[in-house]
């Protein structure tokens, strides 16, 4: 997650997601951690499907990661 720095959701925390065209979930998930955050991250786990969204969600443990800012105008670390 990161945090927004401008209005009108300065403050908000936003996480990486993005569509799977077709792709494994988890692929598509790496692939939008990749070019979101710059990080490729090798070992993500499943966490929940929701239903509402239509989508699946994944956890990582990114402590080990240092990761870069790709848009520093919109978001903080």
């Amino acid at each position: 997650m990161s945090t927004r720095l401008k209005k009108p959701m300065k403050g908000s925390f936003q996480v990486v997601f993005g569509k799977s065209d077709g792709e494994e979930s988890q692929t598509a998930a790496r692939r939008e951690a990749k070019k979101e955050t710059g990080l490729k991250l090798p070992q993500m786990q499943y966490l929940v499907t929701d239903q509402d969204y239509d989508c699946d969600i994944y956890i990582c443990d990114i402590e080990r990661f240092k990761s870069r800012r790709i848009e520093p105008e919109k978001a903080g670390p």
